[in-house]
Protein backbone atom coordinates (compact mmCIF):
# COMPACT_ATOMS: atom_id res chain seq x y z
CA UNK A 1 0.00 0.00 0.00
CA UNK A 2 2.88 2.24 0.92
CA UNK A 3 4.59 2.07 -2.39
CA UNK A 4 1.23 2.75 -4.29
CA UNK A 5 0.41 6.30 -2.22
CA UNK A 6 4.64 6.71 -3.24
CA UNK A 7 3.84 6.49 -6.59
CA UNK A 8 0.36 8.87 -6.59
CA UNK A 9 2.14 11.09 -4.83
CA UNK A 10 5.13 11.32 -7.75
CA UNK A 11 2.26 11.28 -9.72
CA UNK A 12 0.94 14.63 -8.30
CA UNK A 13 4.04 15.80 -8.32
CA UNK A 14 4.67 15.59 -12.19
CA UNK A 15 1.16 17.17 -13.05
CA UNK A 16 1.73 19.81 -10.85
CA UNK A 17 5.18 20.76 -12.43
CA UNK A 18 3.56 20.34 -16.00
CA UNK A 19 0.77 22.88 -15.23
CA UNK A 20 -1.67 19.80 -15.64
CA UNK A 21 -5.40 21.51 -14.86
CA UNK A 22 -3.90 24.83 -15.22
CA UNK A 23 -6.27 27.70 -16.31
CA UNK A 24 -6.38 29.46 -19.06
CA UNK A 25 -5.09 33.34 -19.73
CA UNK A 26 -7.49 35.88 -17.89
CA UNK A 27 -7.82 39.45 -17.51
CA UNK A 28 -5.07 39.20 -14.82
CA UNK A 29 -2.41 36.55 -16.16
CA UNK A 30 -0.51 37.40 -19.19
CA UNK A 31 -0.54 34.37 -20.63
CA UNK A 32 1.86 34.15 -23.57
CA UNK A 33 1.04 37.33 -25.05
CA UNK A 34 -0.64 36.30 -27.90
CA UNK A 35 -3.99 37.17 -26.76
CA UNK A 36 -6.43 39.95 -28.74
CA UNK A 37 -8.70 42.52 -27.64
CA UNK A 38 -12.06 40.83 -28.55
CA UNK A 39 -13.30 44.26 -28.63
CA UNK A 40 -10.95 45.55 -31.44
CA UNK A 41 -12.90 45.90 -35.11
CA UNK A 42 -10.37 45.73 -38.01
CA UNK A 43 -13.41 45.50 -39.98
CA UNK A 44 -15.35 48.20 -39.14
CA UNK A 45 -15.88 51.39 -41.50
CA UNK A 46 -14.17 54.77 -41.00
CA UNK A 47 -17.35 56.95 -41.62
CA UNK A 48 -15.18 59.97 -41.32
CA UNK A 49 -14.60 62.03 -43.96
CA UNK A 50 -13.11 65.54 -44.78
CA UNK A 51 -15.94 68.40 -44.63
CA UNK A 52 -18.76 66.02 -44.65
CA UNK A 53 -21.31 65.60 -42.12
CA UNK A 54 -21.29 62.16 -40.43
CA UNK A 55 -24.68 61.18 -38.92
CA UNK A 56 -25.69 58.04 -37.27
CA UNK A 57 -29.22 56.90 -35.57
CA UNK A 58 -28.82 53.52 -33.87
CA UNK A 59 -32.06 51.95 -31.70
CA UNK A 60 -29.45 50.27 -29.47
CA UNK A 61 -31.82 47.77 -27.65
CA UNK A 62 -32.37 48.86 -23.44
CA UNK A 63 -28.59 49.95 -23.71
CA UNK A 64 -26.89 48.78 -21.87
CA UNK A 65 -28.43 44.79 -22.21
CA UNK A 66 -25.80 42.59 -21.51
CA UNK A 67 -22.45 43.26 -19.38
CA UNK A 68 -20.08 43.33 -22.55
CA UNK A 69 -22.38 45.94 -24.67
CA UNK A 70 -20.61 48.87 -23.55
CA UNK A 71 -17.12 47.48 -24.91
CA UNK A 72 -18.74 46.62 -28.18
CA UNK A 73 -20.45 49.93 -28.51
CA UNK A 74 -17.56 51.97 -27.67
CA UNK A 75 -15.09 50.48 -29.63
CA UNK A 76 -17.48 50.72 -32.65
CA UNK A 77 -18.50 54.30 -31.89
CA UNK A 78 -14.54 55.10 -32.18
CA UNK A 79 -13.95 53.28 -35.10
CA UNK A 80 -17.17 54.77 -37.00
CA UNK A 81 -15.65 58.18 -36.00
CA UNK A 82 -19.11 60.01 -37.46
CA UNK A 83 -19.62 63.71 -36.32
CA UNK A 84 -23.49 63.04 -34.97
CA UNK A 85 -24.75 59.45 -33.47
CA UNK A 86 -28.42 59.72 -32.35
CA UNK A 87 -29.73 56.92 -30.02
CA UNK A 88 -32.85 55.53 -29.23
CA UNK A 89 -33.89 52.80 -26.34
CA UNK A 90 -31.03 54.16 -23.33
CA UNK A 91 -32.35 52.21 -20.39
CA UNK A 92 -29.55 53.44 -18.07
CA UNK A 93 -28.35 56.75 -18.96
CA UNK A 94 -25.58 56.80 -16.51
CA UNK A 95 -23.64 53.82 -18.26
CA UNK A 96 -23.93 55.99 -21.22
CA UNK A 97 -22.51 58.90 -19.83
CA UNK A 98 -19.83 56.74 -18.60
CA UNK A 99 -18.92 55.07 -21.86
CA UNK A 100 -18.89 58.65 -23.17
CA UNK A 101 -17.03 59.91 -21.15
CA UNK A 102 -14.26 57.29 -21.67
CA UNK A 103 -14.04 58.21 -25.05
CA UNK A 104 -11.64 61.18 -26.93
CA UNK A 105 -13.27 63.89 -28.64
CA UNK A 106 -16.97 62.87 -27.27
CA UNK A 107 -19.74 64.36 -25.33
CA UNK A 108 -23.77 63.88 -24.76
CA UNK A 109 -27.23 64.73 -24.30
CA UNK A 110 -29.68 62.60 -22.85
CA UNK A 111 -33.36 63.26 -23.00
CA UNK A 112 -35.56 63.74 -19.57
CA UNK A 113 -38.76 62.88 -20.32
CA UNK A 114 -38.38 59.13 -21.97
CA UNK A 115 -38.09 56.75 -19.14
CA UNK A 116 -36.08 53.79 -19.64
CA UNK A 117 -36.40 53.75 -23.67
CA UNK A 118 -35.01 57.02 -23.68
CA UNK A 119 -32.92 59.04 -26.22
CA UNK A 120 -29.34 60.23 -26.57
CA UNK A 121 -27.53 62.70 -28.81
CA UNK A 122 -23.34 61.74 -28.96
CA UNK A 123 -21.28 64.13 -31.09
CA UNK A 124 -17.44 64.45 -32.13
CA UNK A 125 -16.63 68.44 -30.01
CA UNK A 126 -13.93 69.58 -32.09
CA UNK A 127 -16.15 69.65 -35.15
CA UNK A 128 -20.25 69.75 -33.53
CA UNK A 129 -21.18 72.86 -30.77
CA UNK A 130 -24.54 71.66 -28.84
CA UNK A 131 -26.75 74.58 -29.03
CA UNK A 132 -30.38 73.33 -27.35
CA UNK A 133 -32.34 70.72 -26.90
CA UNK A 134 -36.58 70.55 -26.90
CA UNK A 135 -38.20 67.74 -25.93
CA UNK A 136 -41.45 68.16 -28.49
CA UNK A 137 -45.02 67.61 -27.11
CA UNK A 138 -43.74 66.54 -23.27
CA UNK A 139 -46.36 68.36 -21.66
CA UNK A 140 -49.12 66.82 -23.43
CA UNK A 141 -50.88 63.47 -21.33
CA UNK A 142 -49.65 60.67 -22.30
CA UNK A 143 -52.71 58.74 -22.07
CA UNK A 144 -55.68 57.93 -24.59
CA UNK A 145 -58.18 60.67 -23.81
CA UNK A 146 -60.72 58.94 -26.43
CA UNK A 147 -60.68 62.48 -28.53
CA UNK A 148 -59.87 62.56 -32.05
CA UNK A 149 -58.11 65.44 -31.52
CA UNK A 150 -54.70 63.85 -31.38
CA UNK A 151 -52.81 66.54 -30.82
CA UNK A 152 -54.72 66.77 -27.60
CA UNK A 153 -52.44 63.90 -26.18
CA UNK A 154 -49.40 64.24 -28.33
CA UNK A 155 -47.03 62.90 -26.22
CA UNK A 156 -49.58 59.21 -26.30
CA UNK A 157 -49.22 59.33 -30.14
CA UNK A 158 -45.64 59.00 -29.54
CA UNK A 159 -45.79 56.26 -27.21
CA UNK A 160 -44.79 58.42 -24.43
CA UNK A 161 -41.44 59.29 -25.67
CA UNK A 162 -41.53 63.19 -27.02
CA UNK A 163 -39.01 63.33 -30.05
CA UNK A 164 -36.00 65.10 -28.73
CA UNK A 165 -34.71 68.12 -31.11
CA UNK A 166 -31.53 68.82 -31.02
CA UNK A 167 -29.78 72.22 -32.15
CA UNK A 168 -26.81 72.12 -33.03
CA UNK A 169 -23.93 73.98 -35.29
CA UNK A 170 -21.03 71.41 -37.46
CA UNK A 171 -17.83 73.36 -38.02
CA UNK A 172 -15.12 72.05 -40.24
CA UNK A 173 -12.50 74.22 -41.35
CA UNK A 174 -14.21 77.10 -42.86
CA UNK A 175 -17.07 75.34 -43.75
CA UNK A 176 -20.28 75.94 -40.70
CA UNK A 177 -23.71 74.46 -40.58
CA UNK A 178 -26.95 75.08 -38.24
CA UNK A 179 -29.11 71.86 -38.01
CA UNK A 180 -31.81 70.71 -35.82
CA UNK A 181 -31.92 66.93 -35.72
CA UNK A 182 -34.83 65.08 -34.11
CA UNK A 183 -34.77 61.95 -32.67
CA UNK A 184 -38.06 59.51 -32.53
CA UNK A 185 -39.39 56.31 -31.66
CA UNK A 186 -42.73 55.52 -32.64
CA UNK A 187 -45.22 52.76 -31.02
CA UNK A 188 -44.02 49.38 -31.77
CA UNK A 189 -46.01 46.37 -32.98
CA UNK A 190 -49.43 46.20 -34.69
CA UNK A 191 -50.07 45.93 -38.57
CA UNK A 192 -49.86 48.67 -41.85
CA UNK A 193 -53.80 49.38 -41.82
CA UNK A 194 -54.88 53.00 -40.52
CA UNK A 195 -58.11 52.81 -37.86
CA UNK A 196 -59.49 56.24 -37.84
CA UNK A 197 -62.13 54.61 -35.37
CA UNK A 198 -59.49 53.02 -32.67
CA UNK A 199 -56.90 55.47 -31.44
CA UNK A 200 -55.13 53.00 -29.61
CA UNK A 201 -54.33 51.46 -32.21
CA UNK A 202 -50.80 51.21 -33.24
CA UNK A 203 -49.89 52.00 -36.35
CA UNK A 204 -53.35 54.71 -36.15
CA UNK A 205 -50.76 56.67 -33.37
CA UNK A 206 -47.97 56.30 -35.35
CA UNK A 207 -49.55 57.89 -38.52
CA UNK A 208 -50.93 60.45 -35.97
CA UNK A 209 -46.95 61.02 -34.42
CA UNK A 210 -45.63 61.67 -38.40
CA UNK A 211 -48.67 63.88 -39.43
CA UNK A 212 -47.19 66.32 -35.83
CA UNK A 213 -43.90 65.93 -36.70
CA UNK A 214 -44.66 67.11 -40.29
CA UNK A 215 -47.31 69.65 -39.16
CA UNK A 216 -44.54 71.07 -36.82
CA UNK A 217 -41.46 71.27 -39.00
CA UNK A 218 -43.57 73.29 -42.01
CA UNK A 219 -44.74 75.58 -39.42
CA UNK A 220 -42.03 76.44 -37.20
CA UNK A 221 -38.89 74.90 -39.09
CA UNK A 222 -39.23 75.79 -42.95
CA UNK A 223 -36.03 77.43 -43.73
CA UNK A 224 -34.11 75.47 -41.35
CA UNK A 225 -31.62 72.46 -42.00
CA UNK A 226 -34.24 69.62 -40.66
CA UNK A 227 -32.99 66.12 -39.98
CA UNK A 228 -35.30 63.62 -38.94
CA UNK A 229 -33.85 60.39 -37.56
CA UNK A 230 -34.85 57.06 -35.57
CA UNK A 231 -37.19 54.04 -35.37
CA UNK A 232 -40.50 54.42 -36.98
CA UNK A 233 -41.46 51.08 -36.04
CA UNK A 234 -42.92 51.04 -39.86
CA UNK A 235 -44.44 47.36 -39.69
CA UNK A 236 -45.98 45.31 -42.40
CA UNK A 237 -45.40 46.72 -46.00
CA UNK A 238 -41.93 48.54 -46.48
CA UNK A 239 -43.15 50.91 -48.86
CA UNK A 240 -44.12 54.91 -49.63
CA UNK A 241 -47.55 53.98 -48.73
CA UNK A 242 -46.89 52.46 -45.15
CA UNK A 243 -49.17 54.54 -43.18
CA UNK A 244 -46.48 54.83 -40.36
CA UNK A 245 -44.14 57.01 -42.73
CA UNK A 246 -46.78 57.97 -45.72
CA UNK A 247 -47.05 61.69 -44.72
CA UNK A 248 -43.10 62.10 -45.35
CA UNK A 249 -43.19 59.54 -48.15
CA UNK A 250 -45.80 58.71 -50.47
CA UNK A 251 -46.63 61.70 -53.33
CA UNK A 252 -50.10 61.50 -52.53
CA UNK A 253 -49.88 63.20 -49.43
CA UNK A 254 -49.40 66.98 -50.42
CA UNK A 255 -46.76 67.27 -46.79
CA UNK A 256 -44.22 64.58 -48.33
CA UNK A 257 -43.01 67.45 -50.97
CA UNK A 258 -41.77 69.44 -48.17
CA UNK A 259 -39.33 65.84 -46.98
CA UNK A 260 -37.15 63.07 -48.71
CA UNK A 261 -36.35 59.93 -46.84
CA UNK A 262 -32.37 59.57 -47.91
CA UNK A 263 -32.65 56.13 -47.06
CA UNK A 264 -35.51 55.20 -49.59
CA UNK A 265 -33.54 53.10 -51.89
CA UNK A 266 -32.59 51.11 -48.90
CA UNK A 267 -36.64 50.40 -47.77
CA UNK A 268 -37.65 49.34 -51.16
CA UNK A 269 -34.73 47.39 -51.77
CA UNK A 270 -33.57 43.75 -50.91
CA UNK A 271 -34.79 42.81 -47.24
CA UNK A 272 -31.35 41.43 -46.86
CA UNK A 273 -30.24 45.46 -46.61
CA UNK A 274 -32.80 46.26 -44.15
CA UNK A 275 -31.85 47.98 -40.77
CA UNK A 276 -33.88 45.02 -38.39
CA UNK A 277 -33.01 41.57 -39.59
CA UNK A 278 -35.07 39.77 -37.48
CA UNK A 279 -31.95 37.53 -35.96
CA UNK A 280 -33.64 36.21 -32.88
CA UNK A 281 -37.38 36.74 -33.76
CA UNK A 282 -39.81 34.95 -35.93
CA UNK A 283 -40.69 37.91 -37.83
CA UNK A 284 -39.41 38.67 -41.25
CA UNK A 285 -36.88 41.36 -41.65
CA UNK A 286 -37.69 45.28 -41.69
CA UNK A 287 -36.51 48.69 -42.62
CA UNK A 288 -37.71 50.27 -39.58
CA UNK A 289 -34.64 53.10 -38.81
CA UNK A 290 -34.74 55.73 -41.23
CA UNK A 291 -33.28 59.58 -42.06
CA UNK A 292 -35.87 62.16 -43.59
CA UNK A 293 -34.69 65.94 -44.07
CA UNK A 294 -36.68 68.62 -45.20
CA UNK A 295 -36.29 70.81 -47.87
CA UNK A 296 -33.67 73.48 -47.67
CA UNK A 297 -31.68 69.87 -46.92
CA UNK A 298 -32.51 68.84 -50.84
CA UNK A 299 -29.83 70.75 -52.54
CA UNK A 300 -27.19 68.35 -51.19
CA UNK A 301 -28.61 64.91 -52.58
CA UNK A 302 -26.07 64.71 -55.20
CA UNK A 303 -23.51 64.48 -52.21
CA UNK A 304 -24.92 62.30 -49.87
CA UNK A 305 -24.21 58.52 -49.01
CA UNK A 306 -26.40 56.44 -46.60
CA UNK A 307 -26.21 52.69 -45.51
CA UNK A 308 -26.79 50.60 -42.99
CA UNK A 309 -23.86 49.10 -41.36
CA UNK A 310 -23.98 45.51 -41.15
CA UNK A 311 -22.70 44.84 -37.52
CA UNK A 312 -22.06 40.93 -38.22
CA UNK A 313 -19.46 42.16 -40.80
CA UNK A 314 -18.08 44.73 -39.14
CA UNK A 315 -17.72 42.80 -35.39
CA UNK A 316 -17.15 39.26 -37.51
CA UNK A 317 -19.48 37.78 -34.92
CA UNK A 318 -22.34 35.75 -35.27
CA UNK A 319 -25.77 37.71 -35.49
CA UNK A 320 -27.72 36.14 -32.99
CA UNK A 321 -24.67 37.08 -30.66
CA UNK A 322 -24.85 41.00 -32.11
CA UNK A 323 -28.65 40.86 -31.43
CA UNK A 324 -28.28 39.46 -27.54
CA UNK A 325 -25.00 41.67 -26.90
CA UNK A 326 -25.12 44.97 -28.99
CA UNK A 327 -28.62 45.67 -31.03
CA UNK A 328 -31.08 43.45 -32.82
CA UNK A 329 -31.18 46.66 -35.23
CA UNK A 330 -28.25 47.78 -37.28
CA UNK A 331 -27.44 51.74 -37.32
CA UNK A 332 -28.40 54.21 -40.44
CA UNK A 333 -25.94 56.67 -41.81
CA UNK A 334 -26.17 59.53 -43.65
CA UNK A 335 -22.97 61.40 -45.21
CA UNK A 336 -22.65 64.87 -46.96
CA UNK A 337 -20.63 67.68 -47.95
CA UNK A 338 -22.81 71.08 -47.02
Amino acid sequence: MAHIINKLFILLLILVACGGGGSSPTETDPGDGNETNPYEFPNATNLDQPSQIEIVTWNIRQFPQHSTTKSYVQSLLEAWNADIYLFQEISSESELINMVNSMNDYSYVVDEESGNLGFALVYKTSTVTFNSKNELWSDTPNSNDGDSDYENNAQYQFASRPPMENYITWTDGTKSMDLYVIDIHYKCCGDDTYDSTDASDETTRRYHASLLLTDYVINNRASDNVIIVGDFNNVGSQSITNPTISPFTDPTISSSTHFSMVDQDILTGPSSGYSWQGWTSSYSPAHFDHIIINQPLFQYGSTTTTGVIALPTETNTAATTVANRISDHQPVFMRFYP
